[in-house]
């Protein structure tokens, strides 16, 4: 098996409209076409992909929880432009770290969803890492 592509990321919360509207005001992601689950719910697109599937917190459901103290440390989204996202941030009020890690010439910015789920946003100069 090879995998090519981080696809989506699943974040359960307790209030998914909270969480959409973060999502696209703080980070401009837009709700998109989703299909007709039983749980209500938002698939968050950005450039035409739904890369933030967001679902009502539900431990019991294993198939998608897998436990009810599955953990992640954070997920990962590539910007194009870090001045214009953390200008975005600072403009929404939006508690943040900013770590460039040394020799790299990436650029990280880290912040919290309302469910406290770590994001991080990075920006990859051209010719990669």
């Amino acid at each position: 098996m090879k995998i090519s592509a981080l696809d989506h990321v699943n974040i359960e919360t307790d209030d998914v409209d909270r969480s959409a509207k973060f999502y696209e005001d703080v980070l401009g992601l837009t709700v998109g076409k989703r299909p007709q689950f039983n749980e209500p719910g938002y698939w968050m697109y950005s450039n035409g992909k739904p890369i933030v599937h967001i679902i009502v917190r539900n431990p019991k459901n294993k198939m998608l929880t897998g436990s009810e103290h599955a953990a992640i440390s954070h997920f990962s989204m590539q910007i194009e432009d870090f001045d214009t996202a953390r200008a975005r941030l600072v403009e929404k009020g939006i508690d943040f770290r900013e770590n460039n890690p040394p020799g790299t010439g990436l650029k990280q910015l880290f912040l919290a969803d309302p469910d406290e789920v770590l994001v991080e946003l990075l920006y990859i100069p051209e010719g990669g890492r």
